[in-house]
């Protein structure tokens, strides 16, 4: 991502600027070594990298997305694939699909964001992140057992201690990452990453109203699903049912919205053991959620303005393009397309070349993978006994 992801992304502005040879140029001053990242934001001259210190943040972020989203690919399919293949399906992923999908919506001057398309925290990534864990889950198939009996309820975390710790801290560092996706503008305002009016505080209040109210259908969640875990999720699922919307509507939408999230999260679930795919979280908390928000999205901030950049005229104009149900349809259409036809070609390529899953999870392996890979188990007072078993029942 720092290499070359970046770079990918932040083509949509050296085009929308008439650079010539846009991605080149864009690569020789956004790659990890380049002026782009090297040089105080003020030591930039503005007409060739206006906002640098803005973009300086977004690197930031873009990193942080492909090893948080890497990481997320990764928890659907552990237990039964192999490491290598793995990393191979999770390094396209990261240094090639999520730049390519930023550059069509997370931005002000991509195709679609230009076009009316709006996303504020990632909600188009995370429906791309749904389509890759749901193609890499039906080609890893099950773990041995789950579909004998124990799909019917989520399991509880091991430490639940840790988990809530761990949550908590997740919920924090949003607040963070919230206000990074715009521009501050001295004596003009705040502006969302698609360059629409917004404000820093209706933001942070929005994002406090997600966690509360998907809390309350968290609750509801658990009674309809049978599980705590459904409650344990909620506050996430809330998350990524607002992230497209946060900048662009009220507290009573955003808690609205949220609320319904946790519900969504069930009927995913559901969904999944139906199809026989094993996967707890990742489908059911990403891809359904994430179609909501931009849906939502149209839904509370029809005729909002955005696109374009500052100093820019024509088709580049700020704030020429209004959001609206057709492009938030067709966003959501894009991203279904792009995510399962690039996770069905790079999964398929691995499959048949490095190979995906572990076959030593079929020979009685099973939850003590870790420890025949890492030579540690996960949780060791309870994968004792299967590493002893496996021991003498392999060679």
């Amino acid at each position: 991502m720092s290499i070359a992801g970046f770079a990918i992304w932040d083509t949509q502005f050296a085009q929308a600027f008439g650079v010539p040879n846009p991605f080149g140029e864009a690569l020789k001053s956004w790659w990890l070594g380049g002026p782009g990242i090297n040089t105080y934001p003020q030591h930039l001259d503005p007409a060739t990298m206006p906002g640098a210190d803005s973009f300086q943040a977004f690197f930031a972020v873009f990193i942080l997305f492909a090893a948080f989203f890497a990481a997320l690919l990764a928890g659907s399919v552990i237990e039964r694939v192999k490491t290598a293949g793995l990393s191979a399906v999770t390094l396209v992923f990261g240094a090639l699909v999520i730049p390519f999908a930023g550059y069509l919506v997370y931005g002000s001057v991509g195709p679609l964001s230009n076009a009316g398309t709006h996303d504020f925290g990632g909600a188009f990534f995370y429906i791309l992140l749904g389509c890759w864990a749901l193609v890499l889950v039906w080609r890893a198939k099950p773990r041995a057992g789950v579909f004998g009996g124990r799909a019917s309820e989520p399991p509880m975390p091991h430490n639940l201690v840790f988990t809530v710790a761990g949550l908590f801290l997740f919920l924090a560092g949003l607040c963070g990452y919230a206000l990074l996706n715009g521009y501050l503008v001295p004596g003009s305002g705040y502006f969302g990453i698609t360059l629409n009016e917004t404000g820093m505080g209706v933001i942070v209040t929005n994002l406090m109203m997600a966690f509360a109210f998907a809390v309350l259908g968290g609750l509801l969640a658990w009674k309809v699903g049978k599980s705590p875990y459904f409650l344990l999720v909620s506050p996430v699922a809330g998350w990524i049912a607002v992230s497209a919307l946060l900048d662009v509507a009220k507290p009573w939408q955003a808690g609205l919205t949220a609320f319904f999230a946790p519900l969504i999260v069930v009927g995913g679930y559901r969904l999944m053991n139906g199809w026989r795919l094993d996967d707890i979280k990742v489908v059911p908390l990403t891809l359904g959620p994430g179609v909501y928000s931009a849906l939502m999205t149209a839904v509370f901030a029809s005729g909002v303005k955005q696109g374009g950049y500052f100093g820019l005229a024509g088709a580049y104009a700020p704030q020429h393009a209004s959001v609206g149900i057709g492009h938030q349809a067709l966003g959501v259409l894009v991203f279904l397309v792009l995510g399962l036809a690039s996770a069905f070609v790079v999964v398929l390529a691995v499959e048949k070349t490095i190979g995906l899953r572990d076959e030593r999870v079929d020979q009685g392996l099973d939850s003590a993978l870790d420890h025949a890979v890492l030579g540690e188990a996960a949780y060791p007072a309870s994968a004792q006994s299967e590493v002893e078993q496996a021991a003498v029942a392999l060679p």
